[in-house]
């Protein structure tokens, strides 16, 4: 290799040649400083698809789990507490009230697990409680029990239970993204002053370094692209 001037370096990804006063590689865009960068950025992403491809069949889990522990676990010491041969009316009314909680709750885990709504989720969570009646029903019966009307209203009871949950959820879900919105903007404004003080208040300046940190996280929200210029600032400043 030939000898660099001294106000020149080489690129250790491409071997370009550029003045030692820049902190980006201008052949191939890297920072020479803190290379692992945008390396770094996108293991981040795949990372994070990663955990959301996951988390759907989790919270499917995580739903079926809670309606079946809370529905039996409500409905199996009652029913062999009592001491007489229930009637079929005591039983239903019973399996209804305690699969109902149960579908109620999973369906409201659901959601929370998933974090986001999914019609496909919430009528798996609702066709398994629904289910987990009938199956209940006809431990308890024969089939002929299930075409009675108490028992279809049980049914559609615990059907509308594990819907309930599921809105609750939802409309739970919907005030903290509006919240989460909402929220990001103050602290925006107060990160973006900290940003304008280290630039001498200039605002062209300050929106170059957020636009340029875009490109690495371009589906960052602005506060978060901030906090990134300023921290890249401090880097390439060395300031501690």
């Amino acid at each position: 290799m030939s000898t660099l001037d001294h106000n020149k370096m080489e690129c250790a990804r491409c071997g370009g040649i550029f003045d030692y006063e820049l902190t980006e590689c201008p052949h191939c865009g890297v920072n020479i400083y803190f290379p692992d960068d945008e390396n770094r950025e996108r293991d981040n992403e795949t990372l994070a698809n990663t955990k959301k491809a996951l988390r759907f069949p989790f919270a499917v889990i995580a739903g079926w789990f809670i309606t079946a522990f809370i529905g039996f676990l409500l409905y199996i010491p009652i029913r062999f507490a009592l001491t007489t041969s229930p009637s079929e009316i005591v039983i239903i009314i019973l399996a209804t009230v305690s699969l109902s909680i149960g579908a109620f709750a999973g369906g409201f885990i659901f959601i929370r697990a998933h974090q986001e709504k999914s019609r496909l989720g919430g009528s798996i969570q609702i066709v398994f409680s629904v289910v987990l009646g009938v199956l209940v029903f006809l431990s308890e019966g024969d089939s002929a029990l299930l075409l009675s009307p108490l028992p279809l209203l049980g049914l559609l009871v615990i059907g509308f239970a594990a819907f309930s949950g599921i809105r609750v959820a939802e409309n739970m879900l919907r005030e903290a993204m509006l919240d989460g919105l909402f929220a990001p903007v103050v602290e925006s404004q107060k990160i973006y002053q900290e940003l304008l003080s280290k630039i001498n208040h200039d605002h062209l300046v300050a929106e170059r370094l957020i636009e340029h940190e875009r490109e690495y996280t371009p589906k960052a929200m602005r506060h978060t692209l901030i906090e990134n210029a300023i921290k890249r600032w401090n880097r390439d400043n060395r300031v501690n």
